[in-house]
């Protein structure tokens, strides 16, 4: 089988969900891929990633981190901290089950997840050759502000949670983050970085990941003229894979 969904629980117990993308090459390098705020595995970009890894002979893994798509959990919970320890039973799972190349890891993150993996690695003290992110948040102090009205504020002081469209975004996530910039982080990590980011971003807008590549020279930012945070359109989408597969088959 080329693709094998897996279910391991977390540190909280709770069942979590992720599809392997198998190579037919023997211990292959391996490439976790995490998906952003409330978004999930399948997401059409992550699926295209990992199919396209997996034919470049790398163990690809796509995980819904808890709460989210297929994972148990409530996502009135997710905080950073919690994806945190998510992240690092994913990567346990792996490495217990299957025979991969320890020195050849890397880790792709949408949005969010870029915050969630730079973490990680430095709390856990994981090897890495190499990080991508798509659509980085590191600034969550600043983005706030673009994400969420004084309204939105207010009702989620008061309720516990907002709903904001599709999203239920609870207390514990807006303390954990509302005054953090966690963009020092980068300063801790001396591997290569691929940043791509898109020109049409309304979420995150492009500033912040063209000051983050100016202030770190292991940054290397690519811009994508059509792209929005998503992703979404089927050429910026192409662009996207493109330029991370690429990236791997250099650093990797």
């Amino acid at each position: 089988m080329k693709e094998i969904p897996i279910t391991f629980q977390n540190e909280r117990e709770k069942n979590l969900v992720g599809i392997l993308h198998l190579p037919e090459k023997e211990k292959p390098p391996l490439v976790i891929i995490c998906h952003g705020f409330q978004n999930t595995k399948t997401d059409r970009k992550y699926i295209k990633l990992a199919r396209t890894l997996r034919e470049e002979g790398v163990l690809a893994f796509r995980f819904d981190f808890e709460g989210c798509g297929d994972s148990e959990g409530d996502l009135k919970k997710l905080t950073i901290e919690r994806e945190i320890f998510d992240l690092n039973s994913a990567l346990k799972i792996i490495l217990r089950k299957y025979n991969i190349d320890s020195k050849r890891i890397a880790f792709v993150g949408g949005s969010l997840a870029s915050v969630v993996i730079s973490l990680f690695i430095q709390k856990f003290k994981i090897p890495t050759k190499t990080l991508i992110f798509w659509s980085q948040a590191f600034n969550q102090k600043a983005l706030f502000k673009v994400f969420y009205s004084k309204t939105d504020i207010k009702e989620i002081k008061k309720k516990g949670f907002l709903i904001k469209g599709e999203k239920e975004i609870g207390k514990d996530y807006y303390l954990e983050n509302k005054d953090k910039d966690y963009s020092d982080i980068l300063s801790k990590i001396e591997i290569p970085i691929l940043i791509v980011h898109g020109k049409r971003d309304k979420d995150v807008p492009l500033k912040f990941s063209r000051k983050l590549a100016k202030q770190h020279k292991n940054i290397t930012l690519k811009v994508l003229p059509k792209a929005n945070h998503k992703f979404d359109d089927f050429n910026s989408q192409q662009d996207l894979i493109t330029l991370t597969v690429n990236w791997l088959k250099k650093y990797l």
